[in-house]
C-alpha cells in the first residue's frame, strides 16, 4: 500500500503520521509538506503603498519558508519510526488541499493521510478546513487522524 502522508510540521501532524503508518503499515510512503509561498510572491502591485517586499526581499522569505518545509518533513519521518527508504519527500508550492489531491494523483497514492485540528464548526464555515476539502475532492480514500486533545464533541 502506497500512503501520501501530509504534515505541516505540527504536533497534529505528526501524530496523524504516526498513528497513520502504525494502522495502514504502507510498504511506499510520500510524505508531503506544501509550502505556502504567496506572501514571497507579493513583491509587485502593492498598490498605494508601492511594493511590499523588494524582489531581494521576497526570494529570501521564500528560501525562508521552503527552508522550513524542509525541516518539517525531517521531523516528521525522524518521529514516524518507519524505514527511511520507503519515504519519498516531497516538498510543494500552493494551496494545501489543492496539493495534497493532485500530488496524491500524481504520485498513485493508495489512500492519503490527514491530521485533523479538530477546529469547531465556525472556524470550519469560516476558515474552511484543508481535511475536509481533501475528503470532498479526493479519488482515494483519505484517513483523518483527529488530534484528541482539541477535539470539541462536534
Amino acid at each position: 500500500m502506497h500512503a501520501l502522508i501530509a504534515t505541516d510540521g505540527s504536533e497534529v501532524s505528526i501524530e496523524a503520521a504516526r498513528q497513520g503508518v502504525a494502522l495502514l503499515q504502507p510498504t511506499k510512503v510520500t510524505l508531503l509538506t506544501v509550502a505556502d509561498t504567496s506572501v514571497a510572491e507579493d513583491s509587485g502591485g502593492g498598490g498605494f503603498e508601492g511594493d511590499l517586499l523588494t524582489p531581494a526581499e521576497a526570494a529570501e522569505a521564500r528560501t525562508a519558508i521552503l527552508d522550513e518545509g524542509d525541516d518539517e518533513l525531517a521531523d516528521t519521518i525522524k518521529a514516524m519510526e518507519v524505514d527511511p527508504s520507503i519515504v519519498e519527500r516531497k516538498l510543494v508550492e500552493g494551496s494545501s488541499g489543492q496539493m495534497i489531491v493532485h500530488v496524491a494523483d500524481e504520485v498513485g497514492a493508495d489512500v492519503i493521510v490527514v491530521g485533523s485540528h479538530g477546529k469547531g464548526w465556525f472556524k470550519r464555515v469560516v476558515i474552511g478546513s484543508i481535511s475536509e476539502y481533501v475528503l470532498h475532492h479526493s479519488k482515494v480514500p483519505v484517513l483523518v487522524v483527529r488530534n484528541a486533545e482539541h477535539h470539541d464533541g462536534r
